[in-house]
């Protein structure tokens, strides 16, 4: 607990930062209007930016406590994954691991730097609640098995539902369950096994239901507010592939974490993108053929590794996919089975060299919670937030985009146009961004310099509507109303039908058309 107060300690002092913290918080009306709470638990009301009732629930409260104060949002995020470590604690102890490897896996589960992204994000309240909830649900179904107690079983249904109302990540929670009393079985026969698994899977069946349900409920929600991009069915198996290779990656060497990665450019008929998912078979193959060689609880952390990352592989594309295949962030439930795996290698290496494990395993907890601490220095305001995530992505959209309106808004136009002008370049074809670029240019160096810019992307494109528009406009203040025309007109030919380019071209037009008053008594 004091390891976790340390690492986090920047986040107490933090920021929001605009990167869904306003859609899910300052921004978000629902915490103010007197039915806001009732919007929120309706699944067909779509003011939500998504059905998650507990998470929005917990933000209603807090808003009503203190307001718009970031620290008490940023402590409860801190709160909740500092009980959840203490859960991994005793559902480690209770799988029979010794205390200190118990407190390994908790260590890994709690002061690994790729939980900064879930714990330093306001906005995912929803790993750190679905979180709690999904290790509540665990331990209670844990009890009920070594109790006999309906009552411990009916917890953890409940426990999981309020998980699912949470985060929709924690629907394979069911399958953990039951791999893990496969996990401390000790050799059944093979009728013994049929037996266990049919009982098993009979006794979750109300589990596996409501999972169903609710997942169904979020997937409609998601659908009807952001269509799936499309992906073929190849590229649904590299992304997924490499994705496991990615997360595998960051959690055995956390190197260059960052909270939004560049978003990978597919190419089927590169090598490149088949390496990691033929290693991921050959791995899996490996460890199939292994199995009754490797202890149970790795297989289980390894396992549990794959169930929490199964829903954001790619299989079933989502929303986040328009910015990112992957982010630290999916790893949070993904976590408990690396501690896992940690704390049984710890126990099979104890025997042999118990100072030696025991200091390598300090020398690992203690450098997890130094790398924890640095990386949530990056959240301690939007500016550090966004100037990191470009560190790791120079040319990129986002960063660049956003950076920009940060110093727009501070006023500061040389800045916010070398940022815009980056994402420009990012994304060119963005009429919006183009539309900021000359925006605060403008403000920067006047309209010569937009005139140029302007000039510099027709160059490119001879069809980009909106630099025809600006650049008329920049004609326009400068008093050379006849070059404005012709760039008025050549908006008008080349900008979509209907689009809002093509209506402020006309407008400029008919504007040029009225003859100037005259001034004076």
């Amino acid at each position: 607990m004091v390891l976790v107060l340390v690492a986090y300690a920047p986040t107490f002092t933090a920021d929001f930062v605009r990167w869904d913290d306003q859609f899910y918080v300052t921004e978000n009306p629902l915490l103010q209007e007197p039915g806001g709470l009732r919007a929120i638990w309706n699944p067909s009301d779509r003011r939500a930016p998504q059905f998650y009732p507990l998470v929005f629930t917990s933000y209603w409260v807090e808003f009503r406590l203190w307001g718009l104060d970031p620290r008490g949002y940023h402590a409860v995020n801190v709160a909740l994954h500092t009980a959840s470590s203490l859960l991994v604690l005793a559902l480690a102890r209770g799988w029979g691991f010794s205390s200190w490897a118990a407190a390994l896996a908790a260590a890994v589960f709690a002061l690994h730097p790729v939980q900064v992204a879930s714990v330093a994000w306001i906005a995912e309240r929803k790993n750190t609640l679905g979180g709690f909830f999904f290790l509540v649900a665990f331990w209670c179904y844990w009890r009920a098995r070594l109790h006999r107690s309906n009552g411990w079983y009916v917890a953890s249904f409940f426990a999981f539902g309020a998980g699912l109302l949470s985060k929709t990540q924690v629907v394979a929670l069911p399958l953990s369950f039951l791999l893990a009393e496969w996990a401390s079985a000790q050799g059944p026969s093979k009728r013994q096994r049929i037996t266990f698994w049919t009982e098993g899977l009979v006794r979750l069946l109300p589990f596996f239901a409501l999972a169903g349900m609710l997942a169904l409920v979020t997937v409609r929600f998601e659908h009807d507010r952001w269509p799936p991009q499309p992906f073929s069915l190849l590229e649904r198996i590299l992304i997924a592939g490499n994705a496991v290779g990615f997360y595998a990656t960051r959690v055995i060497w956390p190197e260059g974490l960052s909270p939004i990665y560049p978003k990978w450019t597919l190419d089927p008929s590169a090598l490149r993108w088949w390496i990691a998912p033929a290693l991921v078979l050959l791995v899996g193959a490996t460890i199939l053929w292994m199995r009754h060689r490797i202890p149970r609880w790795i297989l289980w952390g390894v396992a549990e590794f794959l169930l929490g990352i199964l829903p954001v592989l790619g299989l079933v594309p989502f929303n986040f996919f328009t910015y990112s295949f992957v982010a630290d962030h999916f790893l949070y439930f993904s976590m408990l089975g690396a501690g896992a795996i940690a704390a049984q290698v710890a126990e099979v290496c104890f025997p042999r060299a118990p100072r030696a494990t025991r200091a390598v395993a300090a020398a690992s907890v203690l450098g997890m919670s130094i790398l924890t601490f640095y990386e949530s220095t990056h959240w301690r305001d939007n500016l550090s937030f966004w100037l990191h995530v470009r560190r790791r992505d120079p040319d990129g959209f986002l960063a660049n985009y956003n950076l920009g309106l940060h110093f727009r808004q501070a006023g500061e136009w040389e800045r916010a146009a070398a940022y815009f002008r980056q994402a420009a370049r990012a994304r060119p074809n963005a009429d919006f961004v183009f539309r900021r670029y000359t925006e605060v240019l403008r403000a920067a160096r006047g309209n010569e310099a937009v005139i140029e810019a302007c000039s510099e992307r027709i160059a490119q494109d001879p069809n980009f509507a909106p630099a025809y528009v600006e650049r008329g406009y920049s004609w326009e203040l400068l008093g050379r109303f006849s070059d404005a025309r012709a760039d008025y007109e050549r908006a008008l030919r080349t900008a979509p039908p209907g689009s809002a380019w093509r209506e402020q071209a006309r407008q400029r037009l008919a504007a040029l058309e009225v003859p100037p008053q005259p001034t004076g008594p």
